[in-house]
């Protein structure tokens, strides 16, 4: 079971005015909601009745009438006799089944008291539903349902406290092992296939990110290997379902197998690029080939899509192709985080408020804290210099373990200002101790709107998480650059889409994890010469990039024409060494003039 007390007592304190119950029961019970409540018009009156902050505590997004309504069409075919919401909000899910099959009998659970009671104001004939004041994720019933319709709560993991171990519970369940990163709506996505009657369908609207995230993996190794994902309808960024949340959209459509065992059928997925016409939706899931060229319909085998870490690129375009000569960026380099201070405006200085504190010169450490202080792609000791000049913040405080008195003091502001009690310093013996790394010879911003950016830091300084760190295996000076080059290329750029998460709005991050991933000409196999172009022309594309109002087209064209360049040469020399037990994991550094040194003394 959950930790219901405790967990209420926690929002509470952030704001909570409604109690969590561990055990189903009764909406009937005494629960008030605010006065001002519409029952005619319940999703819109509950949202000006009802705190925002008491909304976010329960991750609730109320579902559009009109992806409800392709919600409900994928059920008809099951004419179910019962039906489970387990999310059931304000039931807007609820009411458009209920009017689909009006013989079918309906169970809506939620956590939130309020909501639910809000939810059986606002249907007609609530005699036809069963409401339970429940925690889906602990509800200890062993019901089955012909049908489920759902619109999960969008709680991240650290949102989520239980007793026991949440994860692991549902993840032995269902035969996954999950991420203890796994948010709240992937937990509900495998409880309700495993609630299906066997031909029973579920349609899941959940947040897209699942589709790219790390912690998706096994949901979907799950519904892949138990031919349960029969249907996957993304929305994109430029198309956000919900108007008051930062994310992408996805709807799950599910059909548990029936009891005769079934061979695995292909996934046909609808990506959705901008606003479409409902009935054109409505017509790809009916299995119609849409006119809307926003709409793109594919049919995938499960091996296809596991192969694909990331399914936002592959949903669209369909499963790449490794070109030649190019290697995954893990074959070059490892990654981390940037330093995660704990708290930012304490740690990360100018140097003269440092020096008013008298924090010592040796405990003053270079760094860069916003990715707007990088000018460029080539971070330089003059850009870093500009920086300090400016008052900007550039120096880490990183307090030793016997401080001086100065540093004492400020060490006393910092508990005065409750600092030890956060909860990455709360970790930390001392709190103060700031965690310590190399620098990085290549920075990664982790979000952008058009492209992602790399940064060659030839000041070598350290960063903040506003950048992840990427350190190659070889950190030669032309290495490193060509590099750099590379991943800022539009053709590798263009690629790299395949491992990023897209946020709503169009916004793109990478995880440390997921730099690995890019594929990149395999620098380490083409010839000095080779490198010292994709140098050049790296240093055209950092110019062009400070200067307002450049023409920057003929020098990004040059660096992708140089890119294209280096990954037919790196080609040429894996083909020629394919002999080896691992041809695209060769010694670091170049082996271009290797091979022209060995060719020599063969003649």
């Amino acid at each position: 079971m959950g930790r219901p007390g405790k967990k209420a007592d926690r929002l509470k304190g952030r704001g909570h005015d409604y109690p969590l119950l561990s055990q189903a029961n009764d909406a009937s019970c005494d629960v008030s909601i605010p006065d001002g409540f519409n029952p005619a018009d319940p999703e819109r009156s509950y949202c000006q009745t009802v705190s925002l902050n008491h909304r976010k505590q329960y991750g609730q997004f109320f579902t559009p009438p009109p992806v409800a309504e392709l919600m409900g069409c994928w059920l008809e075919e099951t004419n179910p006799r019962s039906i489970l919401d387990p999310a059931v909000g304000t039931g807007v899910l609820l009411r458009e089944v209920l009017r689909r099959f009006p013989t079918g009998k309906a169970t809506a659970v939620d956590v939130d008291p309020c909501v639910l009671e809000a939810a059986r104001q606002a249907v007609k004939d609530s005699s036809k539903v069963e409401f339970l004041n429940a925690d889906f994720l602990t509800w200890g019933s062993p019901r089955r349902f012909d049908a489920v319709i759902a619109n999960p709560p969008y709680l991240r993991h650290h949102d989520m406290l239980y007793e026991e171990d949440i994860f692991r519970i549902i993840g032995r369940r269902s035969g996954v092992k999950l991420s203890r990163l796994t948010n709240a709506y992937a937990l509900f996505i495998l409880e309700i296939c495993r609630r299906l009657e066997p031909s029973g369908r579920a349609s899941i609207l959940v947040p897209g990110e699942w589709a790219n995230a790390n912690f998706g993996e096994p949901i979907k190794e799950f519904l892949l290997r138990e031919n349960h994902l029969k249907v996957l309808v993304y929305y994109s960024h430029a198309s956000l379902v919900f108007d008051d949340s930062l994310s992408t959209a996805s709807l799950v459509l599910v059909e548990r197998p029936g009891k005769q065992v079934s061979a695995q059928s292909k996934v046909r997925t609808i990506y959705i690029e901008d606003i479409a016409p409902a009935s054109q939706l409505k017509a790809a899931l009916g299995g119609e080939q849409p006119k809307q060229p926003s709409i793109h319909v594919r049919q995938f085998t499960s091996e296809a899509l596991l192969s694909s870490r990331k399914w936002d690129y592959v949903l669209c375009h369909g499963v790449p192709q490794m070109p030649q000569g190019f290697v995954p960026l893990s074959d070059l380099a490892t990654t981390c985080r940037g330093i995660a201070t704990g708290a930012n405006a304490y740690f990360h200085l100018p140097l003269l408020q440092a020096q008013e504190e008298g924090i010592d010169a040796q405990n003053l450490l270079p760094c860069i804290g916003r990715a707007t202080d990088a000018p460029g792609l080539i971070f330089t000791e003059e850009d870093y210099q500009n920086l300090v000049l400016a008052g900007k913040r550039s120096h880490l405080v990183s307090l030793p373990m016997e401080p001086t008195q100065a540093e004492k003091r400020y060490i006393e502001k910092g508990g005065a200002r409750g600092l030890p009690d956060r909860y990455l310093l709360s970790k930390r013996t001392p709190w103060y101790n700031m965690e310590s790394r190399l620098p990085a010879p290549i920075w990664a911003a982790v979000f952008g709107r058009k492209s992602l950016r790399f940064i060659w830091n030839r000041a070598g300084i350290l960063n903040l998480t506003t950048f992840h760190c990427v350190y190659p295996k070889d950190g030669a000076p032309k290495l490193v650059s060509a590099i750099v080059a590379c991943l800022n290329s539009r053709s590798v750029q263009d690629m790299a889409g395949q491992q990023r998460r897209v946020y709503g709005g169009g916004l793109k991050k990478f995880e440390p994890k997921d730099l690995l991933d890019i594929l990149l000409p395999n620098v380490r196999l083409v010839s000095g010469e080779t490198l010292h172009s994709l140098d050049e022309a790296l240093s055209r594309v950092d110019e062009a990039w400070r200067t307002p109002g450049a023409e920057c087209d003929r020098a990004w064209d040059q660096l992708d024409k140089v890119v294209a360049e280096a990954g037919e040469e790196a080609a040429v020399a894996m083909r020629e060494t394919c002999g080896q037990e691992e041809s695209n994991r060769l010694p670091v550094g170049p082996l271009w003039e290797q091979r022209k040194h060995r060719g020599a003394q063969a003649r």
